[in-house]
């Protein structure tokens, strides 16, 4: 007798014994079977959507990146307050220096709080590093190129977001007490390109931040590189431009903070005449911001989690 692939099969034993009753196989069935298995033991498939998402939880599940963030929001508007008032109380509020006093008083901040992002950017990958987290981060997202521009996008768009906050907030503040004119002034186009620009500033110091922090998995390290770099080696450059040799001057002009200098103020103090125009310093400071990221994006790759 044949049976159908599948199908029921009973066989009477001729000694009394109860039935027996046996499966016919059903090779299709079983490939089928066979086919989703191996599916499901491949190596899952992620979206990059969701790794961003979960890296937006975890940077705004950090205290230390809260506080960060108000810490520089505060910062900001306490230097716009002074300055404002300090302006408010001398005779160089005319309606020709309103943008330039403006812009001065709102980014005043800007010499601490680039900082403040910078600590941002390093936190937001070497604080894995220092909970263990990174393995969990890199088991769900194994070729972890993907992990890492999901953090630089996070950090982009928050540093991006809290510059601005800080900055039309300060503007806003020297507008209310630099008095008559200030308003006109706050809402000219020049006033407006130059707080965006210092957003942008700040926003491509926290991701050489992270880039930096990727690099060297270490917190006091990732930070104590930071401050050498936008301070403790341009404060030593300028010094040393009172030697008068031009080439310390050139790379004065191309250090990270003169660049977020000139990017802010040109637009509202053109008499200024910095040695690097408008788009040269945004140039710069993009080239800056991905320096650390080509050794950090291969390392990433080839050396062990921790």
């Amino acid at each position: 007798m044949t049976s159908e692939p599948g199908s029921k099969t009973t066989m009477r034993p001729s000694d009394g014994s109860p039935d027996m009753t046996t499966a016919t196989p059903n090779p299709a069935a079983s490939e089928s079977t066979r086919r989703d298995a191996g599916q499901g033991a491949g190596p899952r498939r992620f979206r990059f959507r969701g790794v961003w998402r979960g890296e937006w939880i975890k940077l705004a599940s950090l205290r230390s990146i809260r506080w960060s963030i108000a810490l520089m929001i505060l910062l900001t508007w306490a230097g716009a307050l002074l300055m404002s008032i300090a302006l408010a109380a001398t005779d160089s509020t005319t309606p020709e220096t309103m943008p330039g006093l403006i812009v001065q008083s709102a980014t005043l901040g800007s010499l601490f709080t680039v900082l403040i992002m910078g600590v941002l950017g390093v936190l937001s990958i070497t604080s894995e590093y220092a909970t263990g987290l990174i393995l969990s981060s890199l088991m769900a997202v194994p070729t972890r190129i993907p992990l890492l521009a999901a953090k630089t996008l996070v950090v982009g768009v928050l540093g991006f977001a809290v510059g601005i906050a800080s900055a039309f907030g300060g503007a806003l503040i020297a507008a209310l007490l630099l008095g008559e004119g200030a308003f006109a002034a706050f809402g000219s186009s020049a006033v407006l390109a130059a707080l965006v620009s210092n957003a942008v500033y700040l926003m491509l110091a926290a991701l050489f931040a992270l880039g930096v922090g990727a690099l060297l998995r270490s917190t006091a390290g990732a930070i104590s590189a930071v401050v050498v770099v936008f301070f403790v080696a341009t404060i030593a450059l300028q010094m040393l431009n009172l030697t008068g040799w031009a080439w310390v001057e050139t790379v004065v002009a191309w250090m990270p903070a003169s660049l977020g200098s000139t990017l802010t103020m040109s637009s509202v103090m053109p008499e200024l005449s910095p040695a690097v125009g408008y788009w040269s310093a945004m140039l710069g400071l993009v080239v800056w911001a991905a320096l650390p990221f080509l050794p950090a994006t291969i390392l990433l790759k080839t050396r062990d989690a921790v």
